[in-house]
This record gives C-alpha cells, structure tokens and sequence, in this order.
C-alpha cells in the first residue's frame, strides 16, 4: 500500500498542509466573497457562487500552488461601474448583464492567451496600476458610506459632488449603525496587529449577527443583508445584440487585463519564495476559463486576490489541493450555512471591505517614484487623478498613453 501511495502524483505528505489552509483561506473567503458582490450590486450568493466553481477550475488548470482565485474588491467595482451605466442596479437586467460581462471578461482572456498576449501585459507599468488601482480604492471606500452611516446615498458619480452629498446627509445619520461600523473597523484592526492570520472578518460577522438577533437592533435601524437563498441561482440566458457587446467590450476589456496583472503579480511573487516558475500564457487562459465558469454558475468576475493568496502559502498550503479543499468548503457554506447569516448587518460588510481596501491606496508607492522616478510619478498621478475626478476607462487610457509617451523619452 505505501507503494502505491508512493508512485501517485500527489504525495500524502502535503496533505495536512493542504487541509490547514484551505480551511484557513475559507474563513476569510466567506465575508470577502460577500462583501464583494455588495460592491458588484448583485445578491450575496453570486459572490458566494464566484468562490466555489472558478477556483476549481483554477486548481485543474493554473500554474500557481497558492493562487486564490474568486471575487476580488477592484474587479467587482469595475464591473459595477460598467453595468450601472446601462441599467438600474439589482434589476434582473442587471444580473443578467453582469453574469454576461464575466462571460465576456473570459473569453477575452482566453484570446489574449491564445495570441501570446500575456508577455506584453506583464511589461505595463506598475506606476500605472498603482494609481488606477489606488484611485478604484477610494472610490470603493466612498461607496460604501451609505452603509456606514445608515443613511441612503446616490450612486457614485463624481468625486467632488459625492463628498458633497456625504457631508449634507451627516445630520440623518444612524448614530447606532454608524458605531457598529466603526467598532467593527476598530477591532479589525487591532486584530490584523495581535495574530498572524487575520480572521477578524470571521469574528466580527459571528459576533455582530448574534448581537443584532439578540438585541433586535434590526428594528432600531440597522439594516441587515436578510434571506440569502441557499439554493444554486437560477440562470436566464440571453442572446446579446451587438450594440451591448460593444458597449460592454471596454469595461470586459479594462477587467480582463486588470485581474490578470493582479492575478499574476502575486502568483510571480510566490513562486519566486519556493523557486517554481509561472507560465504566462497558461494563467491567462486559466482565468479565462475560470470567469467562464463563474458566468455558467451566475457568479461574478474573478481574479486572484493578493491577500487570500497570501494567507494560503503563509497557512502551509503546498499544492492546489488546498484551493480544491477551500472550493469545496464554499459550496457546502452555500448550500447550508447562508441561513444564519440573515441579521449580518450591511454596516459590517462595508467595514470589511473599507479595511480590505485601505491596504490598495499605494501611498508609500507613489512615494517612492517622487524621490527616485518622475517619469513614474507623473505616470501614477495622472492615471490616479484621471482615474477618481473623471472616470474608470479615461483613467486607464490616460495611464496606457501616459506609459508610452514617456516610456520614450
């Protein structure tokens, strides 16, 4: 029998290590794939859904052992952004369209690797995406407001007229969803500092849904994200006109090389600590078909997410069986645990995902260009500003010219 073991090609002796951060990595996946779908504007259960089936796929067919693949904040917010512009958010349209944008951002992933298109994105500059990705941070942060101070807001649509909009709507704050919120920031806070894997999410969602059944602070004011379907969405697909695909074909096309640059940074950086080499090309179609998969199951885009990736290898993870074994965890959270998450107050979500995407603004980045690249500096200031005061493609067109041009001086 121990030779039999032996000759398989996975060895037994990865196992426990496997296990320990898959379980790990599911802790931390269930309030984030939530949290993010909130920011896509669809139900909870397509985030949940997005964290399943895609990471499978990942886990069959990437290069990465380590690489976490499911929602992520920026992706979400693109798409978001792409899809509010063309219908009423949480309309059946708009589900409709978002499980067509994943789609969209598959297939165009695939075509990039098909034609070798990997190895030209890994050479964008990084000044760029860091100001993109820096300016998407704070837009997401203000975004989520209305939940922090309990309050209705309009949907983003200018920096300068939403902070305005935020400061006249003070006086109607809700004092005690504002404090739940801001406890919950507090205590994650401090949580990421005292222990070396962050399950803070974990703990205020447990400690706040028992809070708001307990005290019924549900009708005192505090919004609660309510029945969350246990079932597997139900999918009504659609034959697109070819006005919508080109409508929709910027923002696929900004999302597509978005989640791979994330994608594959942080798949680079943790091969490079165990000396194993990722394929280009080979990510990029691994995450193609994996956004396929999540648009077949109703979910929304993927892409690898840098910290959960990060918690997987620091957890002890040594193979992909580790993501197989985080899949399968979501799926019978899914099917069997979304019940109790009916009095998750929505102010605790934003408090999640506003610490999550704190650590995107790349300040200490921007930094380091002023003192040692103004070419990058000038690179990631535009791109930021083009990014926040005008809109998310001029921002990244901004940034693509600004990288040529000056890449030729």
């Amino acid at each position: 029998m121990h030779n039999i073991l032996n000759k398989l090609p996975y060895q037994f002796s990865n196992l426990s290590g496997d296990i320990s951060a898959g379980v790990i990595v599911t802790f931390l996946l269930i309030p984030q794939s939530m949290a993010y779908a909130i920011i896509a504007g669809v139900p909870i259960t397509m985030g949940l859904l997005a964290a399943t089936f895609p990471m499978l796929i990942y886990a069959i067919l990437g290069s990465s052992n380590y690489l976490s693949v499911g929602p992520v904040s920026i992706v979400s917010l693109l798409a978001f952004t792409g899809i509010a512009s063309m219908t009423d958010s949480g309309s059946q349209h708009f589900l409709e369209l978002m499980i067509f944008l994943t789609l969209m951002v598959g297939t165009l992933q695939l075509l990039m690797s098909f034609l070798k298109f990997g190895r030209v994105v890994q050479y964008i500059s990084t000044a760029m995406i860091g100001g993109f990705i820096s300016a998407l941070a704070i837009i997401i942060i203000l975004n989520q407001m209305s939940a922090i101070l309990g309050v209705e807001l309009p949907r983003y649509e200018g920096f300068f007229s939403y902070i305005k909009t935020i400061f006249m709507s003070i006086p109607n704050v809700n004092l005690l969803t504002f404090s739940i919120g801001m406890i919950c920031f507090i205590i994650l806070v401090f949580m990421k500092k005292l222990f070396r894997v962050n399950l803070g999410p974990l703990f205020i969602i447990i400690v706040s849904i028992v809070t708001v059944d307990v005290l019924n602070l549900d009708q005192r004011g505090v919004e609660v994200v309510g029945a969350i379907p246990s079932e597997l969405a139900q999918i009504s697909f659609f034959v697109p006109s070819v006005e919508l695909i080109l409508s929709l074909l910027p923002i696929a096309f900004v999302i597509s090389i978005i989640s791979f640059v994330e994608s594959y940074s942080v798949a680079r950086t943790l091969a490079e600590k165990e000396n194993q080499r990722i394929k280009v090309d080979r990510e990029l179609y691994s995450l193609g078909f994996s956004n396929m998969m999540s648009s077949l199951v109703g979910g929304i885009p993927v892409a690898g997410a840098i910290s959960r990736s990060a918690v997987n290898y620091e957890s002890g993870a040594k193979t992909r069986v580790s993501l197989v074994i985080t899949a399968c965890l979501m799926l019978l959270a899914i099917l069997y645990i979304t019940p109790l998450f009916y009095y998750l107050s929505k102010t605790v979500l934003a408090a999640i995902i506003i610490f999550a995407v704190m650590n995107l603004i790349h300040s200490n980045q921007l930094v380091y260009y002023m003192k040692n690249s103004l070419r990058e500096a000038i690179i990631f200031i535009s791109t930021f500003l083009a990014t926040l005061l005008v809109d998310i493609i001029v921002g990244m067109g901004v940034g693509f010219v600004g990288s040529i041009l000056l890449s030729r001086r």
